[in-house]
């Protein structure tokens, strides 16, 4: 009888130890998970930084936030006196905007609303380089620009207005008749005969940096030449006198 109840109790013993065992191999099981998700960012935080700079851990894959509502998907809000969100990026020449933003359906891509006078600046630490670029060749309504292929806005106006500077190298010319109509021209837009031999040509720049030449139309001149010269009072006249009534008009070149 003794001897069976030690048998038994021996038994009990290893019966102990196995279930022991077991159970530490289902702690080490249990545990492995959190070993793994050791090196692996976790949740999201507020008012930290994520993931947690110690240990040192980055998202090693793209982070997505999907939505399906008629509305925006996410909001990014400061209700105190800063800004609404950074984003930044360490992209090559070339590669990736450190924002983009992709309407897949034919609404606009981005809108940018302002209470204040300026709605965003663009800084570039080329000050040369370009702001933006487009292949869009529509009218940007309200868009208002002082600078257009290196030229101040101030260098261009409009048809009622006094003209720019005619180009270096330009060559402009008025066929002129003996009554001062005007024929065949390059860049002049009126003539007149102020009297029987004198003659004012207007052209649609200004012509204070270019040399003109006048030339009487069919025959020669049988006395004297033709007087020709930009006017002192107006840049853009060319006045022509000729020494006699004219019987053909003339022909007027600018060089500038």
């Amino acid at each position: 009888m003794l001897r069976r109840l030690g048998r038994f109790s021996a038994l009990g013993r290893a019966k102990v130890k196995r279930l022991g065992l077991l159970a530490g191999g289902l702690g080490v099981l249990g545990a492995a998970p959190l070993a793994l998700a050791a090196g692996v960012a976790g949740p999201i935080r507020g008012g930290a930084r994520n993931p947690s700079p110690n240990p040192a851990i980055s998202y090693r894959s793209k982070t997505q936030i999907i939505a399906e509502t008629s509305g925006y998907g996410t909001r990014q809000s400061n209700k105190g006196s800063g800004g609404g969100a950074i984003y930044g990026c360490r992209s090559a020449f070339g590669g990736n905007g450190c924002i983009a933003a992709d309407n897949l359906n034919t609404g606009p891509a981005f809108a940018f609303v302002s209470s204040g006078k300026v709605g965003g600046t663009i800084n570039l630490q080329d000050s040369d380089g370009a702001p933006l670029t487009t292949n869009a060749k529509g009218v940007a309504t309200g868009f208002n620009a002082n600078y257009l292929q290196g030229k101040q806005a101030s260098e261009f106006v409009l048809a009622s207005q006094a003209a720019s500077y005619a180009q270096t190298s330009q060559l402009l010319f008025a066929v002129v008749d003996q009554s001062g109509k005007l024929g065949a021209t390059r860049g002049a837009t009126a003539s007149s005969q102020t009297n029987e031999k004198s003659y004012t040509v207007t052209f649609n720049a200004n012509l204070s940096k270019c040399a003109v030449t006048a030339s009487p139309s069919g025959q020669g001149l049988s006395t004297g030449s033709l007087g020709v010269a930009v006017s002192s009072s107006n840049a853009q006249l060319v006045e022509v006198s000729a020494p006699s009534a004219l019987a053909k008009g003339f022909n007027l070149q600018v060089m500038c």
